[in-house]
């Protein structure tokens, strides 16, 4: 059986007065922007002056020699001589304390180095730390030559009232032969927790030393 045809419409046009104007969005989205980066430099002002208040609560408690506590903060470097060391970054509570950059490769001869020795607030505290590295492989691993490595963490720590805590950054190769090479590079924290003078008494030591380094402020 032959169905029918169905019936041919016509399009009617709408008439373009009648067509709803598009609402304008431009100034919506520059109010937007505005609020958002409003937001943004808050949350950075914010962070900052957390900052200062703790930089500046250390202060007073140093010159005035009481309460609070000490945080000595030291780099290990137990890396192969597959990774050059040439630049190392530490934050405390956000704000950078130090940073050291060395492309001659006597930075990665340097077992250990001071990174910070000072007053600050007991209490809870955050490192960050960000290690780069430069392959300086032989044999089979000689590809990685030229080719750079990080490593990052950041470490959650608590300082007691009226102490000292030896935090050492320690950069280590992970992993065995079958382990990546970009994934060698990491690490790990130990911690000493010990009396204002014995804290004096390291850093006096540190200090005296022929190949202690200046601290990395």
């Amino acid at each position: 059986m032959v169905m029918p045809a169905p019936a041919a419409t016509t399009p009617t046009a709408t008439p373009l007065a009648a067509l709803p104007t598009p609402a304008p969005v431009t100034g919506r989205s520059v109010a937007l922007r505005e609020i958002d980066g409003e937001m943004t430099s808050l949350s950075n002002d914010l962070t900052s002056a957390h900052t200062r208040l703790q930089q500046l609560t250390a202060t007073v408690l140093s010159q005035v020699g009481g309460g609070g506590a000490q945080l000595i903060i030291e780099h290990q470097n137990d890396m192969g001589s597959t990774f050059r060391l040439v630049r190392a970054t530490y934050s405390l509570d956000g704000a950078t304390i130090g940073t050291r950059t060395d492309e001659s490769g006597s930075l990665a001869e340097q077992r250990t180095f001071p990174v910070f020795d000072g007053r600050i607030t007991s209490g809870e505290h955050s490192l960050t730390v960000s290690l780069e590295y430069q392959g300086n492989g032989f044999g089979i691993f000689s590809y990685i030559r030229g080719y750079t490595f990080r490593a990052r963490s950041v470490q959650a720590f608590s300082v007691p009232e009226g102490r000292a805590l030896r935090l050492t950054v320690v950069g280590y190769e992970r992993g065995g032969a079958t382990t990546a090479v970009e994934e060698r590079p990491a690490i790990r924290y130990t911690q000493q927790v010990m009396t204002i003078p014995e804290a004096t008494a390291l850093s006096n030591a540190s200090v005296g030393g022929a190949a202690a380094a200046p601290a990395a402020r």
